[in-house]
């Protein structure tokens, strides 16, 4: 996998920054390794003869209809960006583009190797191909990059398990909609065993003060990453990153009641990225802050303690 931590495009050989205007930061290290998120406010521009290394999707929001020019598999094309579009892009195809107005637009990159590994039966000699550029409007696609980037600006409340979910759906999405030829994605039904269930959850257990990923966790399941998701709601009712945000909580709230420690310390021992994510995912749960549900509950607490002995 890239370490790249921007969008990049091959000029001449070279690797190069994609777009020169500074992305607006949307938490780059709570996605899955192998996407990249960025959104810019581009203005009117042109690109060189160029290529890219990974699968783009954009979405973009204009004031009024821009046109783009580009010239692509040995053509030139124009066409109309309206406001909400979206653009699939495949890599490796030499192209060149320029727009004549202003948008704001949400890229995620996603390297090829994701793709190819959530096909079943794939074959080195027969690798997964999208289409090399589709424009168009694409509901799903755009849901979803709307729900990851208000996670990401947000500071990813729901934790990065949801983030995970977010781009595993649109891998999905891309690989069963726009894919050149006949693909299966891995199936796996039944949900997980009993006694591997019971491994996962000590697992989460376990480790919920860690940076619990979905790959780690489907490890202990024997699983994919790709389908352990759906097995473990199809086996628990509960999607996974919010069976994990649920246990933190509730270690969160053993810790507040049994005892002293600064709620920064309680944050990291239940998972929580640090106390202020601790305080609005706690708040959400329960309708109390951690410092108000200790003052509300501790007291009970200690006399029931003292009643019983």
């Amino acid at each position: 996998m890239s370490t790249a931590t921007r969008l990049e495009i091959v000029v001449k050989r070279k690797r190069r920054t994609a777009l020169d205007t500074t992305p607006e930061v949307v938490g780059l290290g709570q996605l899955e390794t192998g996407f990249l998120m960025e959104e810019h406010q581009l203005r009117p521009m042109e690109m060189p003869d160029h290529w890219i290394p990974n699968y783009l999707v954009a979405l973009h929001f204009v004031d009024g209809p821009i046109r783009q020019f580009s010239f692509e598999s040995g053509r030139q094309q124009e066409s109309v960006v309206r406001d909400g579009i979206c653009d699939i892009v495949a890599p490796h195809e030499l192209r060149r583009f320029r727009t004549d107005g202003k948008s704001k637009s949400m890229i995620l990159s996603i390297e090829p190797e994701i793709l190819q590994s959530i096909v079943t039966d794939s074959r080195p000699r027969d690798p997964l191909e999208l289409l090399r550029h589709w424009h168009g409007e694409e509901p799903e696609l755009r849901g979803i990059l709307l729900e990851l980037s208000s996670e990401l600006h947000a500071g990813a409340p729901k934790g990065s398990l949801f983030v995970e979910s977010l781009c595993a759906r649109l891998a999905e999405e891309l690989v069963q909609r726009y894919s050149i030829g006949r693909v299966r994605l891995h199936q796996h039904t039944g949900g997980i065993p009993g006694m591997k269930l019971r491994q996962v959850m000590e697992y989460i257990d376990g480790n919920l003060n860690s940076n619990l990923t979905t790959g780690d966790i489907a490890r202990v399941a024997g699983l994919s990453k790709y389908h352990f998701g759906k097995a473990f709601k199809q086996a628990t009712g509960v999607a996974l990153h919010s069976y994990v945000m649920t246990r933190r909580v509730n270690r969160s709230r053993q810790m507040l009641l049994r005892s002293d420690l600064p709620l920064a310390h309680v944050a990291a021992m239940a998972g929580f990225a640090n106390q202020s994510h601790l305080t609005t995912v706690f708040l959400q749960r329960t309708g109390l802050t951690p410092g108000l549900y200790r003052r509300m509950h501790k007291p009970l607490s200690l006399n029931m303690t003292g009643s019983q002995r």
